[in-house]
């Protein structure tokens, strides 16, 4: 028996993934803020069965449930490139991330199943690695780094040698608010709303925020206030997709820092330390205006990232037993 198979006997690798909030307004594909929202999965190996999958989360209905499944993908990724047999077992996912409404859960599945692949593998993995595997299945990292390493990631990937990634942590005195619509923005179609070239001033409006942004959190200040997320490269092209985004944007209240679209899209997040129920409800009566039923979710950042440990599962059939641990953690 092979090394990475006659480790893994009788075990499986349980992983939590937070959720990630990108572009933070002004910090267009470069930006990412980790949330107390979590991907948590087993890989349960076996030599007796094919990869199966099971899901328990949010929006079932838009989890797949065969071969294009991200987790899978990149698990079956992270083996090949490590030169370890196809993975075969049992892979069971429960998650508190809506899907496809710009909360990072194509990441989340990414980062979760690459960490499975290489600790199935029995290799290490450097993180720079692990991230240009994920910009090579998502296409960008400011998702993926910031579900990685936690907190606020800045990433420099495209067109560069090595990826380059800034972390730092993000004070859980500011709390954050995220206000989903029932509609969802799929990510092909917030980047067709894109123009192919900017104004110069459009572009130095956005660098200006997406700098100072860098700076108050980077020196530990983090003086934020509502302009700072300001932009003219996405949002304004994007809060066209959503009927009452223009006004969520705008959005004014004591204590309320700033409001951006989260990823592509639908969600909103506020950053607020003011009355977050207030906040809430306000963003919440701008989309029932335009006819949106809306979920909020309130929460803060997440500062530790990505994790994996060793958990003992003598029989498959025990497997149930390991959701219900998974889902009280």
């Amino acid at each position: 028996m092979n090394r990475s198979n006659s480790e893994n006997a009788g075990y499986g690798w349980r992983i939590i993934v937070p959720a990630t909030s990108a572009n933070l307004g002004c910090a267009f594909d470069c930006g990412g803020l980790a949330l107390r929202l979590y991907l948590r999965a087993l890989f349960v190996p076996s030599q007796s069965t094919e990869l199966s999958l099971e899901y328990q989360g949010k929006t079932p209905e838009r989890f797949p449930m065969n071969s294009s499944n991200l987790v899978l993908h990149a698990l079956r990724l992270a083996a090949e490139r490590l030169d370890a047999p196809p993975p075969r077992g049992h892979v069971l996912v429960q998650s508190d991330i809506p899907i496809s409404v710009g909360l990072g859960s194509s990441a989340a599945a990414v980062i979760a199943g690459l960490l499975l692949g290489a600790r199935y593998s029995a290799k290490e993995v450097a993180p720079e690695l692990l991230l240009r595997w994920a910009e090579e299945i998502e296409g960008h990292i400011d998702n993926a780094a910031a579900a990685y390493y936690g907190g606020l990631v800045l990433a420099l990937s495209n067109n560069v040698e090595q990826v380059v990634v800034a972390k730092t942590s993000f004070p859980e005195s500011i709390r954050l608010v995220v206000v989903t619509p029932s509609i969802t923005v799929p990510t092909h179609q917030a980047r067709e709303v894109l123009p192919k070239t900017y104004d110069r001033a459009d572009v130095l409006h956005t660098l200006q925020r997406t700098s100072l942004l860098a700076a108050t959190c980077f020196s530990g200040n983090f003086d934020l206030f509502p302009e700072l997320f300001h932009d003219k490269l996405h949002q304004p092209y994007r809060q066209q997709l959503v009927p009452g985004m223009e006004r969520c944007l705008a959005l004014r209240l004591p204590g309320l820092l700033g409001v951006a679209i989260s990823g592509s899209g639908s969600s909103v997040i506020a950053f607020t330390t003011g009355d977050e129920m207030r906040v809430a409800e306000e963003l919440q009566r701008i989309f029932a205006d335009e006819g949106e039923q809306t979920e909020a979710m309130f929460t803060s950042a997440d500062n530790n990232g990505a994790g994996v440990t060793r958990e003992l599962v003598p029989l498959m059939e025990r497997i149930g037993a390991v959701l219900q641990k998974l889902e009280k953690s």
